[in-house]
């Protein structure tokens, strides 16, 4: 029986888009008859300890004692190949093993682990952090790529180096490389340099939630979350930050009370309220905020849904997308990397161009605005998106293709 260990470190992200991935792909590995040991690197694990759990083996180190305040850079890459040094006992030197990375900046614990271990090595591309810090902004990159070095400020010298560290990861330490996305596949090969041959796409997928629901049950269930059957409700679920683009939805939605008043916000997802509630300020009955619940719950919500809105400044996927889409919900994105490649605009949701920025706000609100009006307006056109974004979750993010795409590379290393 082949090894695979698949490797991640804790970070808010593993509620959301890796956590949900490193669970599919456990299920995918078990599936394709391979022992899994899931080595997590966490600041909720208190000792390190080993864990047998539904087949796999659970190895979990502490982030806390590793990664703890105060530390230099060269100090960090020390503690990462001290990790690596203290797997040895645990892992089975073979040439047969599988090491499947998903954070690209642990460049000293793969680089190392590389030299120490047999074996082939792979890494998901989840994100990378200079299209975070530039909303995926290929120009603005280059620009600070080609500067000189003394002439970068802090967060142009932070871009630059997350970068050369990446592509180091990419073109020297791992032997193949899976893109979530195509424009994410366009940058590894053609920013990064990454050989064609070495990178694979492979869309984040999800399984199937979706349940149908007569005008009685769906009535039923508004009723269970408090909402009114004729309600033109409208759900966004994701973290409470800034790039998820919630400002922007609320002073929209604000603006689509003035004309369509019989309208609920319902916002799924956790993180700081204090100024979300100042932006909603007099029209607090018409939002509500969930706080993080539970996937069940979360389909719950977009099965009474007429509207799904994902106004991220940038994402470089979009579960929440596809997530919506399963659930045939004609879906608003803005129209950046991940979102609008999901989304076909007048196909299956609607595209509208969002800006960064609280000098932005206005005219962002009024963009979105446009589109959730357009579409509450229009029940015709609601139904008509939202059955075929059905139909382009299940040709395309289904989990199905997600598994037969991984096994087949897994049997090519």
């Amino acid at each position: 029986m082949r090894n695979i260990y698949i490797v991640n470190m804790t970070s808010r992200s593993i509620r959301y888009g890796i956590g949900t991935y490193i669970r599919q792909l456990i299920r995918c590995a078990q599936h394709a008859g391979m022992k899994v040991h899931y080595i997590l690197i966490s600041d909720e694990v208190k000792e390190f300890e080993i864990v047998e759990k539904n087949g796999v083996r659970h190895l979990n180190i502490p982030l806390s004692s590793y990664y703890g305040n105060g530390y230099s850079l060269n100090a960090l890459i020390k503690i990462e190949e001290s990790i690596a040094y203290l797997l040895k006992e645990f892992i089975d030197d073979d040439e047969g093993n599988i090491f499947h990375f998903n954070i690209m900046r642990q460049e000293a614990l793969i680089s190392r682990m590389k030299k120490q271990y047999k074996g082939k090595f792979v890494l998901t591309v989840h994100y990378t952090e200079w299209s975070f810090e530039l909303l995926g902004d290929r120009k603005k990159l280059k620009q600070i790529l080609n500067k000189r070095p003394d002439k970068l400020d802090f967060r142009e010298k932070y871009v630059s180096n997350s970068f050369f560290r990446d592509k180091r990861v990419l073109n020297e330490h791992v032997d193949r490389v899976i893109a979530i996305a195509r424009h994410s596949y366009d940058d590894i090969v053609g920013i990064y340099g990454a050989a064609p041959e070495k990178v694979t796409l492979v869309n984040n997928a999800l399984p199937d939630k979706y349940r149908y629901l007569s005008a009685q049950q769906r009535s039923a269930l508004r009723a269970r979350y408090g909402l009114s059957p004729d309600e033109n409700v409208i759900v966004f679920a994701g973290r409470l930050d800034e790039v998820k683009g919630i400002a922007i939805l609320i002073r929209a939605f604000r603006l689509l009370l003035g004309r369509y008043p019989n309208s609920r916000l319902v916002v799924a997802g956790e993180g700081d309220f204090k100024e979300l509630l100042a932006y909603a300020f007099g029209d607090w009955g018409k939002v509500m905020f969930t706080g993080y619940v539970n996937q069940r719950t979360l389909s719950d919500l977009y099965s009474v849904a007429d509207i799904g809105v994902v106004p991220s400044l940038h994402e470089e996927f979009g579960y929440v997308a596809i997530e919506m889409m399963m659930h045939r919900l004609p879906v608003i994105v803005n129209a950046t990397t991940g979102l609008a490649e999901i989304v076909d605009h007048e196909t299956n949701g609607l595209h509208v161009f969002l800006k960064r920025g609280k000098h932005n706000l206005r005219y962002s609100a009024g963009e979105l605005a446009k589109g959730m009006i357009r579409l509450s307006f229009n029940p015709d056109l609601r139904a008509e998106l939202g059955r075929n974004a059905r139909k382009k979750y299940l040709s395309r993010y289904a989990i199905r293709h997600f598994n037969e795409k991984m096994k087949s590379l897994y049997q090519t290393l």
